[in-house]
């Protein structure tokens, strides 16, 4: 039996964003491990995952009290402590409408970790609505995704690149970055509404 196109689709999309999502958590060893052990998507948007020197480079970038390139939305979108309140909250509403918490990892909401992983779970849900025929569901789902890019993802992820470029920083999560923010815009731009 074959799987319906949309289906499909939507799956393909959530594991390139999971995949997106766990290259930018702490490389431990078990992170590196998983990564390398399932290179396909990443080496489909063209990155391979170096074998070694990844904990210095990401320490280097987003390390210590104050990260040469903070991986935190309101750090590019918000200039006073009121909108960081504000943005965050409206990031968390996202979630908690999906049913996703963050508590546990101990993440910032607005990392790009709980980000992309926030479109991992919006885009298993359309999965499951495709394959459930519920076009309600579909439609919630890709309204959600759509607006969570253009108002979030989309809007925050070139300021980090450029962020990157600014500090001169080379190698594999520069790279990742680039990648990411290439995905996401082409992504958003699947979805019809406003800065898209």
């Amino acid at each position: 039996m074959t799987m319906p196109q949309a289906v499909e689709q939507a799956l393909r999309r959530s594991q390139t964003y999971a995949v997106l999502s766990r290259g930018f958590l702490y490389p431990s060893p078990g992170v590196v491990d998983a990564m390398m052990a399932a290179p396909a998507p990443l080496e489909s948007l063209g990155l391979r995952v170096p074998a070694g020197g990844l904990e210095e480079e990401y320490l280097n970038l987003f390390g210590g009290q104050v990260p040469a390139c903070p991986p935190y939305e309101t750090e590019y979108t918000a200039s006073h402590v009121w909108m960081q309140t504000q943005q965050m909250a409206d990031v968390a509403g996202f979630y908690r409408a999906f049913g996703v918490d963050t508590q546990e990892t101990g993440e910032r909401v607005d990392s790009l970790t709980a980000e992309l992983e926030f479109m991992y779970v919006l885009c298993i849900k359309e999965a499951i609505a495709e394959n459930d025929s519920d076009p309600d569901g579909v439609g919630v789902c890709r309204e959600a995704q759509g607006k969570f890019l253009r108002e979030h993802l989309a809007v925050w992820l070139p300021r980090f690149v450029a962020r990157l470029e600014q500090a001169g920083a080379e190698g594999y999560y520069p790279a990742l970055a680039r990648v990411t923010e290439r995905y996401v815009s082409e992504d958003a731009s699947r979805f019809p509404g406003e800065g898209a």
